[in-house]
């Protein structure tokens, strides 16, 4: 039963505090300034995810 296949990762290996993993700097959303999942490099207008989530609740309900 020595087996690594079921073993977790340490705590400390998780990677930053917000989640993410390590990659490019992370764009700002427009309207709340809060990091997006998009890299700064991406072209247009860059929202959070609840930013995201709310832009589209709110043009699905409007007719």
């Amino acid at each position: 039963m020595d087996d690594p296949y079921c073993e977790t990762t340490p705590s400390g290996a998780a990677g930053p505090e917000d989640g993410r993993k390590g990659g490019p700097p992370y764009a700002a959303c427009v309207q709340c300034q809060e990091p997006t999942e998009y890299p700064e490099s991406t072209k247009g207008i860059t929202l959070c995810p609840v930013c995201e989530w709310r832009e589209a609740e709110r043009t699905a309900c409007s007719g």
